[in-house]
């Protein structure tokens, strides 16, 4: 299993995306391989306009096999978002690393602590990460009984230009900011029953 973004797959309501058509890459070591998805897929319910469109983007899609890696841990208890708390954010899709630039020059590095900012609900919040195009439904990472457990993927962000034209500027909500969808509620619950049933084949 995966965890990821919904608009990856469709764009607001209209799927334009077929799992199976996706691949996962990762490396071990120097080695880079790839595994396809299944068309086996779900996600949050479809809406057109925020703040649920943010709340529903997220998806679970399956592995045609199993890549060769430690998965990440869910925390199984009630999430509790903690304004200012340290997390680690975790970038799927690295603009820097095929030597590539984007508007704002070198994307940033694959792996930031960066803190929990701006809650505005319980089911999506802000933080003061920066990304850019292509980071969507990376892994947020919490420090929860002595492991680091999945927190929330990465729904957007809030890039203002007028605010900040050359990048680089400290953390405004809804300005310069990063949007992050919670791992609870119906995410969580999808996410719990697929890992099992996956389990228990």
């Amino acid at each position: 299993m995966i965890t990821t973004a919904a608009h990856a797959f469709r764009d607001l309501c209209k799927p334009h995306t077929l799992p199976e058509k996706c691949i996962f890459e990762y490396y071990s070591e120097t080695e880079r391989r790839i595994i396809p998805l299944s068309p086996a897929l779900w996600m949050g319910t479809c809406a057109d306009a925020a703040p649920r469109a943010a709340v529903n983007d997220w998806a679970i899609a399956k592995l045609v096999f199993p890549a060769e890696v430690t998965p990440y841990e869910i925390y199984e208890r009630t999430e509790i978002l903690a304004e200012l708390e340290h997390v680690l954010a975790v970038v799927g899709y690295d603009i820097e690393a095929t030597g590539k630039k984007d508007k704002y020059g070198q994307f940033n590095k694959t792996m930031q602590e960066c803190q929990v900012r701006a809650v505005m609900d319980w089911a999506i919040f802000q933080t003061n990460c920066e990304f850019e195009v292509g980071a969507s439904g990376s892994a947020l990472f919490r420090m929860r009984d002595n492991r680091m457990t999945l927190f929330g993927v990465l729904s957007g962000d809030h890039h203002d230009k007028d605010y900040c034209p050359k990048g680089g500027c400290d953390f405004k909500a809804g300005r310069w900011s990063s949007v992050y969808v919670t791992l609870k509620g119906e995410f969580k619950d999808r996410l719990l029953t697929v890992v099992s049933q996956s389990a228990a084949k």
